[in-house]
């Protein structure tokens, strides 16, 4: 089984949304995604998508996007993102899953010899910013979801030399490498990979953390940074 990871897919089927208007780059970038998807991923494979699934506005919308990801190949693990407005209660977007589909959400699943966990994320705080009532709240809500996925994957787990993927759709450190309060989990958890997106320019891509850092290898997989194309992921 090869493991594989594309986020920010921003699929609007139901209501076809011209995400060219923001770049050249993402002219028809869901029927390139597919192509390159069909190409690269066999049946047996694993992709996992670290938010910004979907465009749709609500579950009815959400529907013919879940339909082409299900004929995609492969299984596949869903976190939300902070563009997946149509994500709300946990319960009701499993319900909806197709066959091949996982939706986690400060929860955490076992695949084919590794374990993936998802939480929803926010981004660091700016430093200078100054700390008020609701973005301490927001702090505590991703704390705890965090907590809550990475909980789930250790009663998972099992052998500490098992993979622990993290979905996490906001980038874990800062512009200029600054860790965010999260990172600290990451090591006590023993997570061995976090996949992140949401960065959309160049000067993003350049000064994300990429590569193996205190035992955790990161990887920016938003879909435009890798070419509108499933990224591999390395799995020892």
């Amino acid at each position: 089984m090869n493991v594989w990871a594309i986020s920010d897919l921003h699929l609007s089927y139901a209501r076809p949304d011209r995400r060219d208007r923001y770049a050249d780059r993402w002219r028809d970038h869901s029927g390139r995604i597919e192509a390159a998807w069909r190409e690269d991923v066999g049946r047996r494979d694993l992709v996992l998508l670290p938010g910004d699934v979907s465009s749709a506005r609500n579950h009815r919308d959400l529907q013919p996007d879940l339909n082409r990801l299900e004929r995609l190949p492969g299984r596949k693990v869903l976190a939300p993102g902070n563009h997946d407005g149509w994500w709300n209660d946990l319960a009701k977007i499993r319900a909806m899953m197709r066959p091949s589909l996982v939706a986690v959400e400060g929860t955490a699943e076992a695949v084919g010899g590794v374990v993936v966990a998802g939480a929803r994320s926010i981004p660091v705080p700016h430093r200078d910013d100054e700390e008020t009532s609701a973005s301490r709240a927001a702090m505590e809500r991703a704390l705890a979801g965090l907590d809550a996925a990475l909980d789930a994957a250790s009663a998972l787990r099992g052998d500490p030399a098992t993979p622990l993927i993290l979905l996490w759709h906001h980038p874990p450190f800062d512009p200029h490498g600054h860790a965010g309060p999260w990172v600290e989990r990451f090591h006590e958890a023993g997570v061995t990979h976090c996949l992140y997106g949401h960065l959309h320019t160049q000067a993003q891509w350049s000064t994300a953390v990429q590569g193996t850092r205190d035992g955790v290898y990161y990887l920016c997989v938003a879909a435009d940074a890798i070419g509108f194309r499933p990224i591999r992921v390395p799995i020892a």
